[in-house]
């Protein structure tokens, strides 16, 4: 491992994923993405899944920073009567993340899986505005849409797999509404990222990476 590596925070990590808990699915844009970084550079990554030992090992030879904040239920539970200020709304994600004014990241890569399509609009909005005090001015995002009418009630644990496959595990057998973004809504909620690939995936999600 690589002396330059390390992830923050410090915590420990999941246990592997039972092969009767999930399913792996394909990636392509994302394992793309990833053969393309070039291990010899500097990358700060931003993962909202706590640590587990797929993303470890997949980054495990990079020279790389890794936030693993675990924050994903969090996000989701952020309550907009409470933060009704701007101000209120970024403390909120401070709490969350771990970011700072004065000790700025340059994010270059950040993972959300599928939580944008279970963030209330104005809480996504906010996160990206957020994060963008953070972010490499070739910062690169990835996450999954869902296309069917219905989709799992709360997101998604991924876990990158050594084999090229992305390990998908649904934390409830629930469903609910989707909200069925389509790319123009998706930058619109995004913004100022804008859609460099999509693809479909054969269980309904459509993968994106979206850059600056």
């Amino acid at each position: 491992m690589s002396a330059h590596y390390n992830y923050s925070p410090l915590i420990k990590l999941d246990q592997q994923v039972s092969q009767e808990n999930g399913y792996a699915i394909s990636s392509p844009i994302l394992f793309d993405f990833l053969n393309s970084l070039v291990k010899e550079e500097h990358h700060e990554i931003l993962d909202i899944l706590p640590a587990n030992q797929g993303v470890i090992d997949a980054f495990s030879t990079f020279i790389c920073k890794l936030y693993l904040p675990g924050c994903q239920q969090e996000l989701c539970s952020i309550n907009l009567d409470m933060c009704d200020t701007d101000n209120k709304l970024y403390r909120a994600f401070t709490k969350t993340l771990g970011f700072y004014k004065k000790q700025r990241a340059l994010l270059n890569v950040i993972f959300l899986w599928d939580l944008p399509n279970y963030l209330d609009k104005q809480v996504m909005k906010g996160l990206i505005e957020y994060l963008l005090q953070h972010m490499h001015k070739n910062v690169k995002l990835h996450l999954y849409i869902h296309t069917k009418q219905q989709m799992p009630a709360s997101p998604g644990v991924y876990s990158i797999m050594p084999e090229g496959k992305i390990w998908l595990e649904n934390s409830s057998d629930d469903t609910v509404k989707s909200p069925l973004y389509f790319q123009e809504a998706l930058q619109t909620l995004l913004h100022p990222f804008k859609v460099k690939r999509s693809m479909l995936l054969s269980g309904g999600l459509q993968e994106y990476i979206l850059e600056l």
